[in-house]
């Protein structure tokens, strides 16, 4: 399973290669990118997890199928991403109380920001053929659903996916505070304390105390990163420091 979070890269500069760089310079600038992708990852995994765990589109891919022993109508899924990438086979039915049903109908597992791709019997099906409304899939046309076979690998005759997005999208403006956080990983790991702008009590000293090492769960621990536009945000976000939105059973 992807998931998309913007970063602006304004601050993020790269060594600038050549048309014919050497073998040094080529190896300065991988280790560059190497540093800069890793405070990325570090930068995106922290405000995350202090927006609440509720920002960022995952891509994911379900197999509906039809309540068995009942008219088609309320569904579940299989599901393929967020167990390692394996298939979870849930049993067909419908998780919760499905307000809307019938064959035409299909329930995804919210919230759905957009749908990449139905697919049927290993076919992609025009986008013309189907319609989503919230976190519903209609079968537009006057066709079905098909009934799924799960004992089956996707692709045969006999089973359909959807593949879409699912998440909130990151609000507008955050890829610049991911970019100022990132920089500051990297200010932090390089030692750089006049430039560093993380609180000395995110910062780990080493055991000769000579230099200072970037601690990233202290951060997640205080619940802010002492970036000042980054904290407004996440305040405003998260004002109570949840660790993730609360759902109702």
């Amino acid at each position: 399973m992807s998931c998309e979070w913007p970063v602006d890269r304004t601050c993020l500069p790269l060594p600038e290669l050549g048309e014919d760089p050497s073998d040094d310079e080529q190896a300065a600038y991988d280790r560059a990118l190497a540093r800069r992708n890793a405070a990325e990852d570090l930068a995106v995994h922290v405000l995350w997890a202090l927006s609440g765990r509720r920002f960022g589109l995952c891509e994911m891919t379900v197999r509906p199928c039809p309540a068995l022993g009942v008219p088609p109508g309320p569904y579940l899924f299989g599901t393929q991403g967020g167990l390692g990438g394996l298939w979870a086979n849930i049993a067909c039915g419908c998780l919760g109380t499905c307000t809307v049903t019938g064959p035409r109908v299909v329930h995804l597992p919210g919230p759905v920001a957009a749908v990449t791709a139905v697919t049927i019997a290993g076919e992609v099906l025009d986008p013309s053929g189907y319609q989503l409304e919230g976190n519903t899939l209609y079968r537009t046309g006057g066709g079905s659903w098909p009934r799924q076979d799960l004992g089956r690998p996707l692709g045969e005759s006999g089973t359909w996916s959807v593949t879409y997005k699912r998440g909130v999208p990151v609000p507008a403006g955050v890829d610049k505070l991911t970019g100022e956080l990132a920089k500051e990983f990297l200010n932090a790991c390089d030692g750089d304390e006049d430039r560093c702008r993380l609180p000395r009590t995110l910062i780990s000293t080493s055991r000769r105390g000579a230099t200072n090492v970037f601690d990233p769960a202290k951060i997640i621990a205080a619940g802010y990163t002492g970036l000042t536009e980054v904290d407004q945000w996440l305040a405003a976000v998260n004002p109570n420091r949840l660790a993730q939105d609360s759902v109702v059973l």
